[in-house]
């Protein structure tokens, strides 16, 4: 894992001062030096890939993989986002057999843009979701970062909303175990938009594991942070109807809504 240095982290916890919870607000203060910064800018990143090599992963029925599939060709990178947010889940109480259920997710994407520029290389961005984790971001005041957007959950599906741009389900496609500590850290995940305009990434997963049940019936709130990678190839894509019947894209017992 590649080291940054204090100067940098001090830029990046600057940076990175999120407000924990749903009811983040859209834009928060930005210093002055930061308002020529895009609140939207994929192209800091041209020339980075998204990462897709995991632990290898064997689902029921299917092939064992360690790879999630790359992006279309033809769909470029529209939007990079640093993320945080909340898994639930609910312990049934049945045994400690029992696994926890997925109940709801929150989460909030934060524009990369102002990072990048901050960072060494792009192996240095990908290490900051495991640093970032466990950083108390409640403590510190004067958030310079853009909300771009969030992702929650209604009818036990994932809904992303991209402010001003588009609002649109996320469906599972496939997903493999995280490199790294897969007791700790969640699945690297790849999901779909209805109509297929959007590809998202979820990779490079700190925390968000399902809980260990025991006897007691309880709820659990998993923090957790991740990296996303939007590509798009045109199109509204809002949440309308569509002809794609989901269990074509996952079966739900491998992979419930959260992305």
């Amino acid at each position: 894992m590649v080291a940054v240095t204090p100067i940098l982290w001090l830029t990046t916890i600057i940076l990175l001062s999120f407000v924990r919870g749903s009811s983040s607000a859209r834009r928060f203060d930005r210093r002055s030096d930061l308002d020529y910064i895009p609140p939207i800018n994929a192209s800091a990143a041209a020339g980075w890939a998204v990462p897709l090599q995991g632990s290898n992963t064997c689902d029921p029925h299917k092939a064992c993989t360690d790879s999630l599939s790359p992006p279309p060709s033809g769909k470029p990178l529209q939007y990079l986002a640093i993320a945080r947010g909340l898994y639930m889940y609910l312990c049934p109480g049945g045994g400690p057999r029992e696994v926890a259920k997925f109940q709801s997710q929150s989460t909030q994407l934060y524009d990369a843009a102002p990072l990048i520029q901050n960072l060494p290389n792009e192996e240095a961005f990908h290490a900051l979701p495991a640093k970032l984790h466990d950083f108390d971001y409640e403590q510190l005041k004067n958030s310079t970062l853009e909300c771009l957007g969030t992702i929650g959950t209604v009818n036990d599906t994932a809904i992303v909303t991209l402010f001003d741009i588009a609002t649109f389900e996320a469906l599972p496609y496939e997903s493999v175990l995280p490199p790294d500590d897969p007791g700790s850290n969640g699945r690297w995940t790849h999901s779909v938009s209805p109509k297929r305009d959007w590809d998202i990434y979820r990779v490079e997963v700190a925390g968000g594991t399902p809980p260990i049940c025991d006897n007691t019936q309880f709820m659990a709130e998993e923090e957790y942070t991740a990296e996303y990678w939007f590509f798009y190839s045109g199109g509204e894509d809002l949440w309308t109807p569509n002809n794609i019947k989901r269990e074509e894209l996952v079966d739900p017992k491998d992979m419930p809504a959260f992305i």
